[in-house]
This record gives structure tokens, C-alpha cells and sequence, in this order.
């Protein structure tokens, strides 16, 4: 068990657990874990809870639950303080590498360099529930190396979002990426290594594509990105900042990603 235990009252442990019972979903032999930075192998994917902010806020508490290996389908319930500032979690989901050095069962054709430009299809739909402020994002690393123990650059789509900005500033509007619906905009920043994010204009729930032309945007048509690196996973979840006092979660119903 994770520190949150000894946070949580009655009356969160009961709210908690009706909540969960709430969540619509085809689950099958459902599997629960809390620790922070629990991790459950679902096929070819990964299941993270991952709180990697949780000293911002220890009296708060989340969990993740498989959902169908089928589909792919996961749920995650948090309860974070209003602070406001800080992001506390990004539970979610993976193929390939993890920053720790995980992989997933199944790498998918990860790492994969840059210079090839291989299609990365990916599909996903989820629901969020709950008053809070955070993003739903795609999440890509990159490196030199094909096993590293940290990245050394990441990639962000955020598809859905309140409250929330991401690290750095705003570089460009209104984007279009050949093949990709919707337009984006860029924001460039640095979270001890560089990272860009793609923030949709108009916000979806649901979501299939081909990434590859978010990484042709930063590693040809902005030279940010040297094209001998390592692209190394995908992955979706949500960054939760809080959920203003009550408790919230998102479901999905359906993601795949690979490098084909």
C-alpha cells in the first residue's frame, strides 16, 4: 500500500469504493493497485498509476484497475488536494519504454529511430468524470539509446484539458499536421530535458491517427530533434493536478498504439 492509506477517512474509503462500483466498463477479473508507482501488465500493454507528484500531496490517493485485455480498456479513481499547481499523477497506459526502464510485454516495434519515420498508429477513447484540472495527453520518449535510464527528450498531444498549460511557452498557432485532424497549438519548454507539447484546439474524447507527423513537425520541420535518436514508446493517460474535492477518474474503453 501506498502512503495514502493512513490519509484516507471512512467516509473517502466509502465514497471510493461506490465510485468505483459507478465506473461503466467490460471488466474482466478486475485487478486493483494503489502503491504509487504500481505497475499490471495487460497483453501487450502496461497499466501505470504512476503519482509521481504525490509529495505535493499526501493525503491524497488514487488507484488503477485493468479493465479488458480486448480492448485495452483501463479505469483510474484519484482524490487530490485543490492546490492547484502541482501534478500529482499520470495514470495511463504503455507500449514500449517507461522512464525507469520499464518495458512493456509486448514492445510493439520499439525503439524505433527518428530517421526511419515509421508509422505510429495509435487509437484511443476515454471519459473523465469529476471537477478537475488536468490534461489527457499522449506521451512520447525519446533518446540516443535504445535502453536508457531516463529520456532525453519527450513529446506530449494533449487531447482534452482544463486548467491546465503545458511546461514552457507557447511557439506557434493553429498548426496543421498533414493527416492528423484539428489544428494545434506548440508549446516548447524544458522539465530537465526538452519537451513539446501539442495542444488540440478543439478538445476530443476520442482519437485515431498516425503520430509520426507530430515527430516529423519537431525533428525536420523544426530541427528540435536529432533524427539519430531513439523514439521509444506511446503512451496515454491523464496529469492530474486536482479534483477539487471530490473524487475523480477516467475511463477507457479502447487504446492501441505501435511503431509499424
Amino acid at each position: 500500500m501506498c502512503k495514502q492509506t493512513t490519509a484516507k477517512t471512512a467516509m473517502q474509503l466509502a465514497f471510493a469504493a461506490v465510485a468505483a462500483l459507478a465506473v461503466v466498463m467490460p471488466i474482466k477479473a478486475a485487478t486493483c493497485d494503489d502503491a504509487q508507482y504500481s505497475t499490471i501488465a495487460q497483453g501487450s500493454y502496461t497499466l501505470q498509476n504512476d503519482e509521481w507528484g504525490l509529495s505535493a500531496d499526501p493525503t491524497g490517493w488514487q488507484q488503477i484497475c485493468t479493465g479488458s485485455s480486448s480492448n485495452n480498456s483501463f479505469s483510474s479513481t484519484w482524490w487530490w488536494a485543490a492546490d492547484g499547481s502541482t501534478i500529482k499523477a499520470y495514470p495511463g497506459i504503455y507500449r514500449g519504454w517507461q522512464d525507469g526502464g520499464s518495458w512493456s510485454p509486448d514492445h510493439g516495434g520499439f525503439p524505433v529511430l527518428v530517421s526511419e519515420q515509421k508509422p505510429l498508429p495509435t487509437e484511443v477513447t476515454f471519459n473523465m468524470t469529476g471537477n478537475n484540472q488536468y490534461d489527457d495527453a499522449y506521451d512520447l520518449f525519446f533518446s540516443p539509446s535504445t535502453n536508457p535510464s531516463t529520456p532525453s527528450a519527450e513529446l506530449m498531444v494533449w487531447l482534452n484539458y482544463s486548467g491546465n498549460n503545458p511546461a514552457g511557452t507557447k511557439v506557434a498557432s493553429g498548426v496543421a499536421l498533414g493527416g492528423v485532424s484539428g489544428t494545434w497549438d506548440v508549446w516548447q519548454g524544458n522539465v530537465g530535458w526538452p519537451v513539446w507539447s501539442f495542444v488540440r484546439d478543439s478538445q476530443v474524447s476520442t482519437f485515431s491517427s498516425n503520430l509520426q507527423p507530430f515527430v516529423f513537425y519537431v525533428a525536420y520541420t523544426k530541427n528540435w530533434l536529432s533524427p539519430s535518436w531513439y523514439e521509444m514508446d506511446i503512451q496515454f493517460g491523464t496529469e492530474i493536478i486536482q479534483s477539487n474535492g471530490a473524487n475523480g477518474s477516467i475511463t477507457v474503453t479502447n487504446f492501441s498504439a505501435s511503431a509499424d
